[in-house]
């Protein structure tokens, strides 16, 4: 039994198929829109896709500005952005915002750095503990805000949908 072979040209891949999978690959249409894991705040990591929410919260864990990052992300990509929304005598932090620079733009804005010191540093900095105890504010926010179901396993893919529902959500707590 003969059976045909079929002929490919140039435009055809491998496989004798014209795929865009195949000889040269890119985005249908060529059009380069941003889209993908980066612009939707989805970082990789062992168990799976995952998102950081940094917020800023005043004494009362009510929020005054939220940021959205890829999970694998370090805390002070967000930091300048929360600190132009920052207001007070003091921001405290957790260890993830223990930075030289960071805690020099502080002081230059006069806001006092209460941040624990990274376990890798020569000589710890001292903080004040009477302020280091109110961080369990933003604990608080975050149980609050992850009450939420959608907001708890991320149900929405782009990234400005999830932190409309984050926006929802501290709307929610002002008016609470």
């Amino acid at each position: 039994m003969v059976g045909r072979v079929p002929r490919t040209t140039h435009r055809e891949g491998r496989q004798g198929v014209d795929h865009r999978r195949h000889g040269n690959p890119s985005t249908p249409r060529c059009i380069g829109r941003k889209r993908g894991i980066q612009e939707n705040a989805i970082g990789r990591s062992r168990g799976g896709f995952s998102t950081k929410i940094h917020a800023l919260v005043d004494t009362k864990a009510r929020p005054l500005h939220v940021a959205l990052t890829p999970g694998e992300r370090h805390e002070l990509v967000a930091a300048p952005e929360l600190i132009d929304y920052a207001r007070g005598n003091a921001l405290i932090g957790d260890t993830g915002y223990d930075s030289n620079e960071f805690r020099a733009e502080l002081k230059t804005r006069g806001i006092k750095a209460v941040i624990s010191s990274k376990p890798e540093r020569k000589r710890a900095i001292p903080k004040d503990r009477e302020l280091y105890r109110l961080r369990y504010l933003i604990e608080v926010f975050f149980h609050t805000v992850k009450r939420f179901r959608a907001i708890a396993t991320r149900y929405e893919k782009t990234g400005r949908n999830y932190l409309a529902l984050i926006h929802i959500a501290c709307i929610w707590l002002w008016l609470a």
